[in-house]
C-alpha cells in the first residue's frame, strides 16, 4: 500500500507555469517519515518566538512574511535538509506540469476534462502512481492520494478518478480485463496542508520545480542574485528520486493521452 502526498504550485493566472508534486510512501514506513517530520518541523519552528502553523514554499524560499527575518543562508539550509531528507528516505516523486502558452493552444483538441489545468495536472498525478505502481504484485502498489484541500475542484476530481475517461486508457496500456485506476483507491481524500506535514513538502517542492521551470523556460527573472543557481542545486538533489522519466513524459509514445501531457509541459522538467 503507497500513500502519495500531493500539493500544487501556480495556479494564479498570471503564473506561467502550474506544477504538482506528489510524495510517495510505502504506507509501512510512513509512521516514522511522519515522526521524523514532526522532529524537523519543531527544529525549523525554533526559528520564531511563536507558533509556525504550516510552511510554504514560496514565503520560506523567497523570504516572504515572518520568513523575512530569518538568515538566508539558514533558509536555504533548511530546503536543502528537506530535499536530502525525502531522498535519503527513499519516497518517489511523482511531477506533473502545465505550461500556460503551452496548453491554450491544443486545449480545444483536447478532452473537457483537460481544459482545467489544476484537474489536469492532478489526474496526471493518478495516471503516473498506476502506471507506475501496476507492476507490483499483490495489491502492494495501491495508492491513495492525499491533496491539499481544493473546495472548487473536490468534486470533478472525484468523479475523474470514480469514472476515469476512456482516453486516459492508453496512458498505462490498461489491459483487457483490468480495471480502470485500478491501483488509485477509491477517491481522493483532501486535508488542510497544516494537518499533513508531507503535503507541506509537497508544497515546497512543486515551487522548486515551478521556479526552475520559470527561470529556464519563461524567461522569469531572479527574485535575488544566485537564485537559478540554487533552484538547479535543489532539483539535483530530488532529480534521483523523480519516477521514471517514461512514466511522467515518455518521448516515444503511441499514446494520445501520454502525447498530450508531454506536449503542454515545460522542457526543463520533461527532460529530467
Amino acid at each position: 500500500m503507497k500513500i502519495c502526498y500531493v500539493d500544487d504550485s501556480g495556479v494564479q493566472a498570471t503564473d506561467p507555469v502550474l506544477v504538482m508534486t506528489g510524495i510517495v510512501v510505502d504506507a509501512q514506513r510512513a509512521r516514522r517519515t511522519r515522526g521524523e517530520f514532526a522532529e524537523i518541523f519543531r527544529d525549523i519552528e525554533s526559528h520564531f518566538p511563536e507558533a509556525l502553523r504550516e510552511l510554504k514554499g514560496v514565503k520560506i524560499l523567497h523570504g516572504r512574511d515572518r520568513w523575512r527575518k530569518v538568515d538566508p543562508a539558514d533558509r536555504k539550509a533548511i530546503v536543502h535538509n528537506l530535499c536530502k531528507w525525502v531522498v535519503d528516505r527513499k519516497h518517489d516523486l511523482a511531477l506533473a506540469a502545465i505550461k500556460r502558452d503551452r496548453h491554450a493552444p491544443v486545449v480545444a483538441q483536447a478532452p473537457p476534462a483537460l481544459a482545467d489545468l489544476w484537474l489536469a495536472a492532478g489526474f496526471h498525478i493518478a495516471l503516473q502512481v498506476q502506471k507506475h505502481h501496476q507492476r507490483i504484485s499483490g495489491g502492494k502498489g495501491q495508492t491513495y492520494l492525499v491533496l491539499d484541500e481544493n473546495k472548487a475542484k473536490v468534486d470533478a476530481f472525484a468523479e475523474m478518478l470514480f469514472d476515469p475517461p476512456a482516453w486516459s486508457d492508453t496512458y498505462y496500456a490498461r489491459g483487457k480485463k483490468q480495471d480502470a485506476l485500478d491501483h488509485v483507491i477509491d477517491s481522493a481524500f483532501f486535508a488542510k496542508s497544516h494537518h499533513v506535514g508531507l503535503v507541506q513538502v509537497a508544497d515546497i517542492f512543486a515551487f522548486i520545480f515551478r521556479r526552475y521551470a520559470e527561470l529556464t523556460d519563461c524567461g522569469i527573472s531572479e527574485e535575488y542574485g544566485g537564485e537559478t543557481a540554487e533552484i538547479a542545486s535543489y532539483v539535483e538533489v530530488l532529480r534521483p528520486r523523480l519516477l521514471p522519466v517514461g512514466v511522467r513524459w515518455p518521448k516515444r509514445t503511441a499514446s494520445l493521452s501520454a502525447k498530450w501531457f508531454c506536449d503542454v509541459a515545460p522542457d526543463s522538467l520533461s527532460s529530467l
